[in-house]
Protein backbone atom coordinates (compact mmCIF):
# COMPACT_ATOMS: atom_id res chain seq x y z
CA UNK A 1 0.00 0.00 0.00
CA UNK A 2 1.07 3.75 -0.38
CA UNK A 3 -0.35 6.89 0.62
CA UNK A 4 1.27 10.59 -0.75
CA UNK A 5 1.17 13.75 0.58
CA UNK A 6 2.53 16.77 -0.38
CA UNK A 7 6.00 16.10 1.27
CA UNK A 8 5.25 12.35 2.18
CA UNK A 9 5.12 9.20 1.17
CA UNK A 10 3.84 6.68 3.52
CA UNK A 11 4.21 2.84 2.39
CA UNK A 12 4.27 -0.91 3.28
CA UNK A 13 7.12 -2.03 5.01
CA UNK A 14 9.49 -4.03 3.59
CA UNK A 15 11.86 -6.93 4.91
CA UNK A 16 14.78 -4.10 4.62
CA UNK A 17 13.06 -1.50 6.89
CA UNK A 18 14.18 -3.22 10.05
CA UNK A 19 16.99 -0.87 10.26
CA UNK A 20 14.65 1.71 9.94
CA UNK A 21 12.66 0.47 12.91
CA UNK A 22 15.79 -0.01 15.04
CA UNK A 23 16.70 3.86 14.46
CA UNK A 24 13.42 5.33 15.10
CA UNK A 25 12.52 3.16 18.59
CA UNK A 26 15.95 2.55 19.75
CA UNK A 27 15.86 6.74 20.10
CA UNK A 28 15.54 7.92 23.11
CA UNK A 29 13.90 10.96 22.81
CA UNK A 30 10.97 8.67 20.51
CA UNK A 31 11.03 6.19 23.58
CA UNK A 32 10.32 9.02 26.14
CA UNK A 33 6.41 8.86 25.12
CA UNK A 34 5.95 5.07 24.21
CA UNK A 35 5.62 1.84 26.96
CA UNK A 36 8.45 2.36 29.27
CA UNK A 37 11.02 -0.70 28.23
CA UNK A 38 14.40 -1.05 26.46
CA UNK A 39 15.33 -0.05 23.22
CA UNK A 40 14.61 -2.11 20.32
CA UNK A 41 17.32 -4.17 19.13
CA UNK A 42 17.86 -4.85 15.36
CA UNK A 43 16.22 -8.54 15.59
CA UNK A 44 13.14 -7.10 17.22
CA UNK A 45 12.82 -3.96 14.56
CA UNK A 46 13.19 -7.60 11.92
CA UNK A 47 10.14 -8.84 14.05
CA UNK A 48 8.46 -5.69 13.89
CA UNK A 49 8.51 -5.56 10.43
CA UNK A 50 7.34 -9.65 9.93
CA UNK A 51 4.11 -8.67 12.21
CA UNK A 52 3.07 -5.70 10.09
CA UNK A 53 3.47 -7.80 7.09
CA UNK A 54 1.38 -10.17 8.73
CA UNK A 55 -0.87 -7.64 9.99
CA UNK A 56 -1.37 -6.18 6.86
CA UNK A 57 -2.03 -9.02 4.59
CA UNK A 58 -4.67 -10.49 7.56
CA UNK A 59 -7.14 -6.87 8.18
CA UNK A 60 -5.36 -4.64 5.30
CA UNK A 61 -3.69 -2.13 6.99
CA UNK A 62 -0.81 -1.96 9.38
CA UNK A 63 1.54 0.89 10.46
CA UNK A 64 3.39 2.46 7.19
CA UNK A 65 6.81 3.71 6.72
CA UNK A 66 6.50 7.51 6.42
CA UNK A 67 9.61 8.75 3.68
CA UNK A 68 10.24 12.53 2.76
CA UNK A 69 8.88 12.38 -0.70
CA UNK A 70 11.34 14.50 -2.34
CA UNK A 71 14.06 12.47 -0.72
CA UNK A 72 13.05 9.42 0.04
CA UNK A 73 14.62 10.01 3.57
CA UNK A 74 13.18 7.54 6.27
CA UNK A 75 11.50 9.92 8.89
CA UNK A 76 9.01 7.85 10.74
CA UNK A 77 6.38 5.68 11.01
CA UNK A 78 2.61 5.92 11.45
CA UNK A 79 -0.60 4.29 10.74
CA UNK A 80 -3.84 2.27 12.08
CA UNK A 81 -3.39 -0.60 14.10
CA UNK A 82 -5.78 -2.71 16.88
CA UNK A 83 -5.05 -1.82 20.11
CA UNK A 84 -4.71 -5.64 21.68
CA UNK A 85 -7.22 -6.92 24.38
CA UNK A 86 -9.75 -4.12 23.06
CA UNK A 87 -12.36 -3.72 19.74
CA UNK A 88 -10.26 -0.47 19.36
CA UNK A 89 -8.21 0.68 16.78
CA UNK A 90 -5.63 3.23 17.02
CA UNK A 91 -3.82 5.70 15.09
CA UNK A 92 -0.17 6.18 16.04
CA UNK A 93 2.47 8.28 14.56
CA UNK A 94 6.66 8.45 15.56
CA UNK A 95 9.12 10.61 14.27
CA UNK A 96 12.73 10.84 14.13
CA UNK A 97 13.82 13.94 16.37
CA UNK A 98 14.78 15.36 12.99
CA UNK A 99 11.43 15.62 11.85
CA UNK A 100 10.09 17.25 15.00
CA UNK A 101 8.36 20.47 14.13
CA UNK A 102 7.99 20.83 10.47
CA UNK A 103 4.45 19.22 10.09
CA UNK A 104 5.07 16.25 8.98
CA UNK A 105 2.86 14.46 11.76
CA UNK A 106 0.08 16.62 10.76
CA UNK A 107 0.17 15.67 7.48
CA UNK A 108 0.34 12.07 8.00
CA UNK A 109 -1.94 11.69 10.52
CA UNK A 110 -4.69 13.42 8.81
CA UNK A 111 -3.57 10.90 5.35
CA UNK A 112 -4.03 7.99 7.80
CA UNK A 113 -7.26 8.97 9.49
CA UNK A 114 -8.49 9.19 6.07
CA UNK A 115 -6.72 5.49 4.59
CA UNK A 116 -8.60 4.29 7.59
CA UNK A 117 -11.58 5.59 7.11
CA UNK A 118 -12.40 5.79 3.51
CA UNK A 119 -10.12 2.61 2.53
CA UNK A 120 -10.03 0.26 5.71
CA UNK A 121 -14.03 1.64 6.48
CA UNK A 122 -13.10 1.41 9.91
CA UNK A 123 -16.16 3.86 11.96
CA UNK A 124 -14.04 5.04 14.90
CA UNK A 125 -10.42 5.59 15.59
CA UNK A 126 -8.76 6.28 18.83
CA UNK A 127 -5.74 8.17 20.02
CA UNK A 128 -3.82 8.07 23.08
CA UNK A 129 -0.93 10.93 23.80
CA UNK A 130 0.61 11.32 27.23
CA UNK A 131 -0.46 14.77 29.05
CA UNK A 132 2.66 15.79 28.69
CA UNK A 133 3.04 15.43 25.09
CA UNK A 134 1.98 18.36 23.99
CA UNK A 135 3.14 18.25 20.25
CA UNK A 136 1.30 14.82 20.08
CA UNK A 137 -2.35 15.64 21.06
CA UNK A 138 -1.88 19.10 19.46
CA UNK A 139 -1.78 17.18 16.33
CA UNK A 140 -4.75 15.04 17.51
CA UNK A 141 -6.64 18.26 17.71
CA UNK A 142 -5.49 19.67 14.72
CA UNK A 143 -6.33 16.46 12.22
CA UNK A 144 -9.74 17.21 13.91
CA UNK A 145 -9.55 14.32 17.09
CA UNK A 146 -12.31 14.70 19.86
CA UNK A 147 -10.77 14.72 23.64
CA UNK A 148 -12.63 12.67 25.74
CA UNK A 149 -10.84 12.28 28.34
CA UNK A 150 -8.65 10.12 30.59
CA UNK A 151 -8.06 6.52 29.65
CA UNK A 152 -5.48 3.85 30.30
CA UNK A 153 -4.56 1.95 27.13
CA UNK A 154 -1.44 -0.55 26.92
CA UNK A 155 -1.48 -1.25 30.48
CA UNK A 156 -0.74 2.77 31.14
CA UNK A 157 -3.24 4.79 32.92
CA UNK A 158 -3.63 8.78 32.86
CA UNK A 159 -3.50 9.18 29.17
CA UNK A 160 -5.50 11.57 27.01
CA UNK A 161 -7.84 9.74 24.40
CA UNK A 162 -9.28 11.10 21.37
CA UNK A 163 -11.64 10.12 18.86
CA UNK A 164 -12.98 10.48 15.55
CA UNK A 165 -16.15 8.69 13.82
CA UNK A 166 -16.43 8.50 10.37
CA UNK A 167 -19.57 10.10 9.92
CA UNK A 168 -18.29 13.32 11.29
CA UNK A 169 -14.71 13.33 10.43
CA UNK A 170 -14.16 16.01 7.77
CA UNK A 171 -10.25 16.37 6.86
CA UNK A 172 -8.63 19.56 8.07
CA UNK A 173 -7.19 22.18 5.53
CA UNK A 174 -3.49 22.10 6.04
CA UNK A 175 -1.48 25.47 5.53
Amino acid sequence: MRLETERLVLRSVVPSDASNLHLLYSDPEVMRFLPPGPPVTLEQAQQRVERRMKMEAELGYAPFIILKKDSGEFIGSGGVQPVKDTTDVEIAYHFLPSAWGKGYATEAAVAILDFGFRTVGLREIVAVAYPDNTASWRVLEKIGMRDVGIAKYHGIGGLKKYVANRESWTPPRLR
